[in-house]
């Protein structure tokens, strides 16, 4: 248990690392989809929500910058908490995780189903998917989980 109190181990490293890829991954898709709504094109573009009326890309722009400063919160905090080592932000992680991953199912069966190639949403949902599995996978190692709970246990 010494060894825990010295030094990080390198696995809580890499599960760090691990994490903070998911959160750039996860944050970078909402920054991409803001910033389509600036472009020129999607002034004309039509959206049809829910069956309901269509409506133009561009006006879901507000929409958007709060989709991107909602998740960024999230994941800094997140992150934050996984880098300080604190074992809530170890099981907010995965939580995060499991969302990640399901969305890059869900973006992977989109693109089965619909039978386009666009290449920029197979490498967004293929980036969360090995993200996600890789921080997972480290995330419940016992010297990882042994870790945040020696830190949890310290602040007592």
């Amino acid at each position: 248990m010494q060894e825990l109190a010295d030094q990080k181990p390198r696995s809580v490293k890499r599960c760090t690392i691990a994490f903070v890829i998911v959160a750039l991954v996860m944050v970078g898709g909402q920054i991409i989809n803001l910033v389509i709504t600036f472009l020129p094109a999607a002034a004309d573009t039509l959206v049809q929500i829910d069956g309901e009326s269509d409506v133009t890309l561009a006006s879901l722009r507000n929409a958007y910058i709060s989709s991107v400063l909602l998740v960024g919160l999230i994941y800094g905090v997140a992150v934050w908490g996984v880098y300080r080592s604190k074992n809530w932000a170890r099981w907010l992680a995965v939580v995060l995780a499991i969302f990640a991953a399901a969305g890059g199912l869900n973006g992977l069966g989109q693109l089965v189903t619909t039978g386009s190639f666009d290449v920029a949403a197979l490498a967004l949902s293929l980036a969360q998917l090995v993200a996600s599995f890789w921080m997972l996978s480290l995330v419940f190692r016992q010297d990882v989980s042994a870790w945040f709970k020696h830190q949890a246990a310290s602040e007592r």
